[in-house]
């Protein structure tokens, strides 16, 4: 890159003068002189890019040949933090302990990755995709992931509070002990999700299809499922459903309840 911006560049040539110059051989120096530093302007003009990249945090100079694929590679504990991921590509990259937080990363792939203890926090992952992800313990506390696919996701102990997940695919995700204060799973797809032990306080199930869930040990309180489906989904032994809103979801004959809490049959809904 560097040889590409000094080809073709020319200097004058210098001529060293002994004695008295003659007026016209002044001239000719000065006139030689002005084109000198008019060429050492473009030189420098051309150098400095090249410098300032060289001497550029590592961040920024690596930057590139990670934001826009990345299959199968490493990237344990990098810190890609406010990046913009953007459609990138990211298929079964390790990305345990690396730090995301703040990115933008709209319709990227991220499927198959091996995420444990990252930091996706307060970051967008609209429309992206993390089918079979490993994010076990990871913290995703104020992150979108509206109308992501996560199919078979493992977020096992994560932190999804205050998280967003409206109209998510959600199918077979793992969810056990995880935490998910505030969270809106509005319109997910969570059949066959196992939220077994998961702290769900306040969280929003409204319009969410949760066919064959198990959310044994679940703590309820103050969450709503307003108009959730529920065939086959296990909650007889999930905590606070007092305290939660069951306006509108249905069941079905092998759902299985809570003492207190009965449910239409969803097929004759």
């Amino acid at each position: 890159m560097q040889q590409s911006a000094f080809r073709g560049l020319v200097l004058p040539h210098f001529q060293l003068w002994i004695g008295r110059p003659s007026p016209m051989k002044m001239s000719m120096s000065l006139g030689t002189t002005l084109r000198f530093v008019a060429a050492l302007s473009t030189v420098t003009a051309l150098a400095l890019p090249v410098m300032a990249q060289q001497g550029a945090p590592s961040r920024i100079s690596w930057a590139p040949s990670y934001s826009g694929s990345c299959i199968d590679c490493s990237l344990q504990g990098r810190n890609m933090s406010g990046w913009n991921l953007s459609k990138a590509n990211y298929p079964g990259a390790d990305l345990t302990a690396a730090k995301l937080r703040g990115v933008q990363a709209h319709d990227a792939n991220f499927d198959s990755v091996q995420a444990a203890g990252a930091d996706f926090r307060l970051s967008d992952f609209s429309n992206a995709s993390f089918e079979s992800a490993v994010l076990i313990g990871a913290s995703l506390q104020g992150t979108s992931f509206n109308s992501a696919k996560m199919a078979g996701v493992i977020l096992t102990g994560a932190s999804l509070s205050n998280g967003q997940y409206i109209g998510t695919t959600l199918t077979g995700a793992q969810l056990q002990s995880s935490t998910a204060h505030k969270t809106d799973f509005s319109a997910a797809s969570l059949a066959h999700a196992d939220l077994a032990g998961a702290d769900l306080t306040g969280a929003v199930f409204d319009n969410a299809v949760l066919y064959d869930a198990d959310l044994a040990g679940a703590n309820l309180t103050n969450a709503s499922f307003r108009d959730a489906r529920l065939s086959g989904a296990v909650l007889d032994s999930v905590i606070g459903v007092e305290f939660a809103n069951f306006e509108g979801a249905c069941g079905s004959e092998t759902t299985q309840l809570p003492l207190g809490l009965e449910l239409p049959d969803c097929d004759a809904s």
